[in-house]
Formats: structure tokens, sequence, C-alpha cells
């Protein structure tokens, strides 16, 4: 008796079956989603040299807060060179800026300048980053990031890509490698506006 109740205790072979299946498909769904968010690194390092690095928020703030100061000067300098006695704080004088960030990763860059009040474009190549920072973008709580920033998805290199986003930059960030320092050059020269502010993290220009 007490061996054919214990054969009475569990899940109808049907039930196993499907639980079997549902936890063989959960695992196989698992190792799909880690294959296809990891292969964009690996066959991006096959293409580009740029490594992924996540720059300091912290800095870039402290670096775009300094130039927005430095062209609000500018500004008022060349008003009172040409006999308008004005200020900064008496007038509205200022434009908005626009920070280009030019391999954007995660998106960090992008969202401090944005939460600054600057009209920020990131460039991203790799799948998986630009989904991570349109995801941090959306769920953002400050408005300024929502509205002032625009993730875009693609070589930097690409004609369409470049035109539309450097020629009106005032500020553009690299984070490249030596190797692909002259090129991004060339980029900057034959693209951006005289004027235009270049960052670069950790690599010298």
């Amino acid at each position: 008796m007490g061996q054919q109740q214990n054969n009475n205790i569990g899940l109808p072979p049907e039930e196993q079956t499907s639980t079997s299946n549902i936890a063989f498909g959960l695992i196989g769904g698992s190792f799909v989603t880690i294959i296809a968010l990891t292969t964009p690194f690996i066959t991006m390092q096959l293409k580009s040299s740029l490594p992924y690095m996540s720059t300091p928020r912290q800095k870039v703030e402290k670096a775009l807060t300094f130039l927005s100061k430095r062209n609000n000067e500018m500004i008022a300098n060349s008003l009172q060179q040409r006999g308008i006695d004005t200020t900064i704080k008496s007038r509205n004088i200022t434009k908005q800026l626009h920070f280009v960030d030019l391999g954007s990763g995660d998106g960090t860059a992008v969202l401090a300048a944005s939460s600054l009040g600057w009209r920020a474009t990131g460039i991203e190549m790799n799948p998986t980053l630009w989904l991570i920072s349109s995801i941090r973008r959306l769920l953002s709580n400050n408005k300024k990031i929502r509205t002032n920033s625009e993730l875009k998805i693609g070589d930097m290199f690409s004609a369409s890509i470049s035109q539309t986003s450097l020629r009106n930059a005032n500020c553009t960030m690299i984070f490249g490698v030596a190797p692909l320092m002259p090129r991004i050059a060339n980029l900057i020269e034959r693209e951006c506006q005289p004027g235009c502010w270049i960052m670069s993290y950790r690599f010298r220009v």
C-alpha cells in the first residue's frame, strides 16, 4: 500500500513533460539572449579597434559646464566689442549648444550633456550598447534628457550620419585609439565647423 501511495504522489506524466519543456525553453531562451547581446561586442572588435569603456559622467559634466561658461564669455566679449553694453544675465543672448559623441556606448556622455541643456547626439555602431543607451534615455525621469537627446545607430564614418550630426556640432567627443586617430581627425576637420570644441577621453588628439 505504501509503495502504491508513493507512486500516486507527484505530477501526471503529461504535466511533467510540459514542465520539462518549459524549463528547457527558458534555458534555451536565456542562452540565445546572452548570445544575441554579446555577439555585437565580438563582431565590433573584428570590424573596428575602438574599445568600449564607459566615460565617467562627472568628468563630462565638468567639461561641458566649463565650455558653456566659456561660450557665454565669448558671446559677451563679442557684443562688447561691437559696442553693445550687456551681460549674459540681463539678456537672453545664448543659444542651445550641440554636443556629439562619436561612439556613445551606453549613452553616459549624451545623457549628461542633455541634462545640462545641450542638444546631444550619440552615434554608436554596437546594437547592444545602442539599445542599452536608448532604454536609459526612455526611462530617465529628467525631461531634458528625453527632449534634448537622440541616439543614432551606425558607423561614425558614414557620410549620412556624420554630415547630419557633425556639421552643426559645437562640441564633439571622441574615444579612439592611436591607429584610428588620423581617420577621426580627418573626419572632424572635414565635417565640423570652425570653432567646434573637441573632447577626447583618455587618448590625446
